[in-house]
């Protein structure tokens, strides 16, 4: 699947694709109306900059000298990785409101590096050209990525666990949570998930 990479590559590769949770960063601090015009300029520039290196020797020399360590073989034909999570980040950032973009973009670059990271170095069960560690890693990471940044979630969660008693919830506090996350009504500043 990661023709012909070894571990070393891939973990240069997954540090750059690290780095992509910049632009959650940088959506959370500028907001979606300041930081959508630059990640659509970005989003148009760089794959033309990457289709261009395989007709402009320039182009072709500086990508060669910069990025051929982790470039896997496929992207010396097609466009790079680079390019198509800029794409995506962009279409996502355009799509969903700008909460759900930042988690979205922080699960991809956050659990995708944990899944080929820990996949890479102890996957042994493989199905569907994935190993199954490797996407344990990714449920978990997105997980934790998606409860944390989710405070309605996260504030329910505990209040339920700390008040369950034999099978009933006791306190008030417990059931005005658990309804008025039910009727989406739990809506806190601090919660990314709420637009």
């Amino acid at each position: 699947m990661h023709d012909s990479l070894t571990y070393r590559q891939e973990i240069y590769r997954k540090f750059i694709h690290l780095s992509s949770s910049g632009m959650a960063l940088a959506l959370w601090y500028f907001g979606k109306e300041t930081f959508l015009p630059w990640l659509i300029g970005v989003a148009i520039i760089l794959p033309l900059l990457d289709y261009g290196r395989h007709h402009i020797d320039l182009l072709r020399r500086i990508y060669t000298y910069y990025f051929t360590v982790f470039t896997r073989p496929i992207e010396y034909r097609n466009l790079s990785g680079a390019s198509w999570v800029v794409i995506g980040a962009t279409l996502t950032t355009i799509i969903f409101n700008e909460n759900t973009a930042i988690i979205g973009l922080l699960v991809l670059s956050l659990a995708d590096s944990a899944a080929a990271i820990i996949g890479l170095k102890f996957g042994n069960t493989h199905l569907f050209n994935k190993s199954l560690e490797g996407s344990f890693a990714f449920l978990v990471s997105s997980s934790i990525i998606i409860f944390s940044l989710s405070l309605e979630s996260a504030t329910t969660v505990a209040i339920v666990v700390s008040d369950w008693h034999h099978g009933e919830i006791r306190s008030a506090r417990a059931r005005a949570a658990l309804r008025a996350t039910s009727r989406g009504q739990a809506r806190k500043p601090g919660n990314l998930l709420c637009g």
